[in-house]
């Protein structure tokens, strides 16, 4: 037995040496670089102190305790709550127009082109489509349709990841490059939707402390990337040149002497290339003359002026003969005009290298597919090649649509002349004509007799769409009215038909007492 215990204590020995000599070691070691830290660094020390003495009093603090205060309730209380708790919905209840409108909303069945066929309605016939944005016919063009197909058996149908994520393809650099030399800029980027493409521009670069001084007849999308970016914000009245100058001078004053890291924030002026709400066109040659007189930089959203305006169909900056690079961040979308999807930013590299990293539509979203991006692609150089062949025919049925439209009575005709996109409303003395009662009209009522102007339309083998918008979000709401697309694809009978379905529409209506 004692030889037993001998042997045990000679094996434990050893292990206990082993570990006070490791500890002394460490000890030692410690007390050196305490040493020699307070020698080099005192600092250093007083920090670590603090940091070690930080650590000892968040462990011992004392917590709060989330069941201290808990109420216990009884069966009987708990479904008394239960039978009283009435949950809110995730959307308001429609109104009464609101249903109407859904009920009465039209649904194609089938592509989508200048003749359509219609989901609902027992007559399976073609009509005639002016209410999708098709300007340049390319949505009924079956060779860039067939390019496209045969492209899904080497890209796929989508990409599956962000551009910054496995999701450039060739044809996406390809088209950028494309963009870029078609409109006359240094670089461009693309997005793989219209709609995100302006809100992540606008509050990629204008940030809290920056100042936007923007049209108040912009697009729904470009006044919520406006209210994204969460900028100081001045409005100035729709296209009115002399309130613009007059709120620059304003927004200089009051940066004289200001002083701080926010004493020279960045500024904008925010418009619209053909105004989607009014079918005008911003008067670039002006804006850019301001723009260098106040030391501001211009954010242009092309979205509905590109392909459209200009001898090549390159823009705003083509219509007016301006150097595109006065424009410091152009933004267009490809999926009005050019008949494929998403958007881009034409500007300087640098401000393109930039999105690639701040971009938000950019960094989070898939890109864009391949067989939309090899149909955009296919759709430029079509224009390219054969500018007058689109652009001619679109503004010759622009003109006689125009003017056809003002022959009717009681009809007002908005928009510049060079517009595709027109929009039509009833003239308030017609309207004072219509109310039986003497009243006043409400948005409401106009609402109901545009959709029955449409319905009526429809009747005679015309499609045609009143303009809907959020109204409560809506900086400046725009009037009641019907929004007319004009494409390059109509032959000149079917605008005659159409102007010819409208006049009928305004004829049966306006004869009608409310």
């Amino acid at each position: 037995m004692d030889s037993v215990t001998s042997a045990t204590f000679v094996a434990e020995e050893p292990s206990h040496g082993l570990v006070r000599k490791a500890w002394d070691v460490t000890f030692r070691m410690g007390l050196r670089y305490i040493k020699n830290s307070y020698k080099d660094d005192p600092f250093r020390t007083f920090l670590e102190v603090c940091l070690i003495g930080f650590i000892v009093w968040y462990i011992t603090k004392q917590k709060y305790n989330i069941g201290t205060n808990e109420i216990v309730l009884s069966e009987k209380e708990i479904d008394e709550l239960v039978d009283e708790w009435k949950p809110e919905p995730l959307v308001p209840a429609l109104t009464e127009f609101e249903r109407e409108a859904l009920d009465k909303a039209v649904m194609i069945d089938g592509p989508n082109g200048t003749k359509v066929r219609l989901a609902s309605g027992t007559n399976n016939k073609p009509v005639l489509n002016f209410a999708s944005y098709n300007f340049l016919g390319f949505l009924d063009s079956p060779e860039l349709g067939k390019h496209a197909v045969e492209s899904l058996r080497k890209y796929g149908v989508g990409s599956c990841g962000p551009p910054g994520f496995y999701g450039t393809l060739d044809v996406h650099m390809e088209l950028e490059k494309q963009i870029a030399a078609f409109i006359g800029h240094s670089s461009a980027i693309l997005y793989s939707q219209a709609f995100t493409t302006t809100l992540s521009v606008i509050p990629c670069f204008s940030k809290r402390s920056d100042i936007i001084v923007a049209d108040e007849g912009v697009n729904f999308a470009v006044q919520k990337a406006i209210y994204l970016s969460r900028s100081k914000v001045y409005w100035y009245k729709h296209n009115d040149m002399a309130d613009l100058e007059r709120i620059l001078k304003d927004v200089n004053k009051q940066l004289v002497g200001r002083r701080g890291k926010n004493a020279l924030p960045r500024k904008f002026i925010v418009t619209e290339g053909l105004f989607q709400n009014t079918g005008d066109i911003t008067p670039l040659v002006d804006l850019v003359e301001l723009k260098h007189r106040y030391k501001y930089r211009i954010i242009l959203d092309e979205s509905y002026s590109f392909g459209v305006l200009g001898k090549r169909g390159a823009g705003l900056t083509d219509h007016f003969n301006i150097d595109p690079h006065e424009v410091d961040l152009l933004i267009g979308a490809l999926c009005y005009a050019v008949g494929a999807s998403g958007g881009f930013c034409c500007a300087d590299k640098d401000l393109v290298e930039h999105q690639r990293l701040s971009g938000l539509g950019y960094c989070f979203s898939a890109s864009m597919p391949g067989i939309l991006t090899i149909a955009a692609a296919d759709a430029i150089q079509a224009l390219e090649v054969d500018p007058d062949n689109y652009l001619g025919t679109m503004r010759e049925n622009t003109t006689l649509l125009r003017t056809l439209l003002k022959r009717i009575p009681g009809l007002q005709v908005d928009g510049v002349a060079e517009s595709p996109l027109i929009h039509i409303r009833l003239s308030p003395e017609t309207l004072v004509r219509m109310k039986r009662s003497g009243g006043t009209w409400t948005k409401t009522d106009i609402d109901r007799v545009l959709i029955e102007l449409s319905e009526e339309a429809l009747k005679d083998g015309v499609l045609l769409m009143r303009a809907t918008y959020v109204d409560e979000h809506e900086r400046l709401l725009p009037n009641s009215s019907i929004r007319i697309c004009v494409s390059s694809a109509h032959t000149r009978k079917e605008i005659e038909k159409c102007a010819h379905a409208i006049k009928s529409a305004v004829s049966r209506i306006t004869s009608k007492k409310r």
